[in-house]
């Protein structure tokens, strides 16, 4: 048993050597070259998880405010902030050194499940090298090529450095090993085991949520599949249930049914106004037939279960992939972006069938081969001279060669071809992973200014600038890194609107209403990668607070900076501004720049708790240019005060009080926010117990046996 691990602790450290040593400049790189990557918004998170440990609630740098699950699921920007707070380096070396790791050990667990579903350590390995070299996405799709320079290019490293799927391919690399663990929980049934199955795959939608929906789709594959051989499908159907339920407790917190509803609100927004139409749907009928019609040949066909779930993952992923890159339908919301679950599960599927033609090769091989004949004596298995033991080792080795002559054939023949892919793909990665020098960028300089001169000031960041600005800063901004995460619904209408919109005076009064003191902004000769603003000529006539050549940093004038303001019911904005356009904001505007209301004070305590101090009248309200969420608590003294929401998605407090007021806002999730925390814990707390119990009982069973 030590040996087999040995084996297979050494084919996983083979896969890894191999992976590092095609792309070594990613570890050690903090910032690379590839400034349009939404990377950057991922090592904002990281700093932001290294210095919020303790108040990881309310995340008020995005969008004016999204609760911090909406902010992008965690496990990543943990990991990457956990090392910033050890190692005491930079988010961007930081996150680059893990999703190195990520990189390398993706194939890894490939390559573990790979063996636990087959058994087959060899055919597991070769799986595992071809996913790492060879992306059969670039074989299949001319589009695909494009950014990865040929046939032959590193895809994965390029959706990870240039695109910035590092949680996407986190995701990938815990869903093998959720497979894995989830076969070994359903052979072995063990606590311990499933506990690892249930954490595995509580991990997999906590670090990505397209990695959460092909991990659905695996796992119905897998069950489909008759995984496990010898167990009953209606037990196995049962547990996977169980372990599923038992999964979402755990990550409950963080993809809470409000959560979910937000990203389903925003998804197709996000990509590309994905509707599930008519079309889309015999798309999906379609599929689903094919699914069903292929586990049922495979089964009758007595194919190998471990290749039926391969093929039955690569069927759906495939279509998905394939459906939008050659015929631009789409099964799923962002469809062609599942192509690098689809490379990794063909692998397997094309390792998995063409292994038994190998297999009769090899044997077709042994049976023509003439028998060993025997050595000379001194030279033969008896020789015990010197010269003897080196025929005995020439003989063995003769004899070990012989039968496996096809196999090392063709091992060597496929690595001799592969050396001008793996040359090409380590010269390609360190042109990728290429270091800049950051303080040189536009997006640092201006992140730079805005903390030594407008400190905890809400600014509009504009496409690059607004991904890296919380990578250097914690200036709050009106934009993000994660549209899918809105809470607020109007906003991406006010982003839209600046982006595209040639109303100066409009988009000043947007500005306002939603509490920016400052916007960047430039022309054509803004050295911001995606020059977002179509109407750059707008910005003209307002004041230039800072400028750094075609790129500059305007005030958007304020009667008060705060984010709280005193006024009346009756001036809030009544209907919405895309039913009523401009003038639906007039009354809100003129009271923000009323000078008989007095001003309030605002003070962040916390990431999650803020105060505001104003001299109010019993009928005056405030209005908080804070995104509203049903999780947020108002209290006047101890004593609980109305709070709603109004047609700008922001809050109204009704303190009702009179003279100096002082109003705590804290969020704290809501009622759901407490159970969904109630309920991670018991399912931590009640896994851990499962556990102790079950060693326990094992050695008291075993010192019963003993006595």
């Amino acid at each position: 048993m030590r040996r087999d691990y040995a084996k297979t602790l050494g084919c996983a450290a083979l896969l890894f050597a191999f992976n590092a040593y095609i792309t070594p400049l990613l570890f050690r790189t903090a910032y690379t070259n590839e400034m349009g990557s939404i990377d950057a918004a991922f090592i904002g998170l990281a700093r932001y998880a290294s210095q919020h440990w303790n108040d990881m609630g309310w995340f008020p740098l995005w969008y004016g405010g999204v609760p911090y699950a909406d902010s992008y699921p965690p496990l990543l920007h943990w990991v990457s902030g956990l090392v910033v707070t050890l190692a005491g380096v930079s988010p961007g070396l930081a996150y680059h050194f893990v999703t190195a790791m990520i990189y390398c050990l993706g194939p890894v667990t490939l390559f573990w499940m790979a063996w636990r579903l087959s058994g087959k350590r060899e055919c597991a390995l070769v799986a595992g090298f071809g996913y790492s070299l060879i992306s059969p996405t670039l074989l299949l799709a001319a589009s695909a090529r494009v950014d990865a320079d040929g046939f032959w290019g590193p895809r994965r490293l390029v959706t990870l450095v240039v695109w910035g799927e590092g949680p996407h391919q986190a995701s990938m690399c815990l869903l093998a090993l959720a497979i894995g663990l989830l076969h070994v929980a359903l052979e072995k049934r063990k606590p311990w085991y499933w506990v690892a199955a249930t954490l595995s795959i509580a991990a997999v939608p906590l670090s990505n949520w397209l990695g959460g929906m092909a991990l659905a789709i695996c796992v119905v594959a897998y069950l489909f599949a008759g995984l496990p051989a010898g167990r009953k499908p209606g037990s196995t159907l049962l547990c996977t249930g169980a372990l599923g339920v038992y999964a979402y407790a755990i990550a409950v917190p963080w993809l809470s049914p409000a959560t979910v509803a937000v990203i389903r609100a925003n998804a197709p927004r996000v990509a590309d106004n994905f509707r599930a139409d008519w079309t889309q749907r015999k798309f999906a009928i379609a599929v689903a037939a094919a699914f069903l019609l292929a586990a049922w040949a495979m089964a009758r066909w007595n194919i190998p279960r471990y290749t039926r779930f391969a093929c039955l993952a690569s069927l759906v992923l495939a279509s998905s992939t394939l459906g939008r890159l050659w015929f631009r339908l789409s099964l799923l919301p962002q469809p062609d972006r599942y192509a690098l679950e689809m490379d990794m599960f063909l692998w397997v599927a094309v390792v998995f069938a063409a292994w038994p033609l190998v297999r009769g090769l090899m044997a077709w091989w042994r049976n023509r081969l003439p028998p060993m004949i025997p050595l000379p004596h001194g030279r033969g298995s008896d020789a015990k001279s010197g010269s003897g033991n080196a025929g005995l080792s020439a003989a063995t080795v003769r004899e070990w060669l012989r039968p496996r002559g096809p196999a090392l054939a063709i091992v060597l023949v496929l690595a001799v071809a592969c050396m001008p892919i793996v040359r090409h793909q380590r010269r390609l990665a360190r042109w990728v992973a290429r270091p800049i020098d950051i303080h040189i960028t536009i997006e640092y300089k201006t992140a730079k200014w805005l903390d030594a001169h407008m400190p905890g000031a809400r600014v509009f960041a504009p496409g690059t600038i607004g991904f890296w600005l919380n990578a250097f800063s914690d200036a709050p901004q009106l934009t993000g890194g994660f549209d899918n995460g809105i809470r607020n619904p109007t906003v991406p209408d006010v982003i839209f609107h600046v982006y595209a919109g040639d109303d100066r005076q409009f988009m000043v009064n947007l500005l306002r209403a939603y509490g920016c003191d400052a916007m960047i902004g430039g022309g054509a000769d803004s050295a911001e990668f995606y020059h977002p603003i179509s109407h750059p000529e707008k910005l003209r006539g307002l004041t230039e607070l800072w400028r750094d050549g075609g790129d500059a940093i305007y005030d958007i004038p304020r009667r008060s900076r705060s984010l709280a303001h005193v006024m009346r019911p009756d001036d809030l904005v009544r209907h919405p501004l895309s039913s009523h356009g401009f003038t639906a904001l007039d009354p809100y505007l003129a009271a923000l720049d009323n000078p008989l209301y007095p001003a309030a004070g605002f003070r962040w305590r916390a990431a999650s708790a803020a105060t505001v101090t104003a001299d109010l009248q019993p009928d005056q309200i405030l209005s908080v240019q804070i995104a509203w969420d049903k999780g947020w608590n108002a209290s006047v003294d101890g004593r609980p005060v109305a709070i709603s929401r109004d047609e700008l998605g922001q809050m109204v407090v009704e303190p009702k009080c009179g003279g100096r007021c002082t109003v705590e806002l804290k969020y704290d999730g809501g009622t759901e926010g407490f159970y969904a925390r109630a309920v991670n814990r018991l399912a931590l707390a009640g896994g851990g117990c499962w556990i102790l119990v079950a060693i326990l009982w094992r050695k008291r069973s075993g010192l019963t046996k003993t006595n």
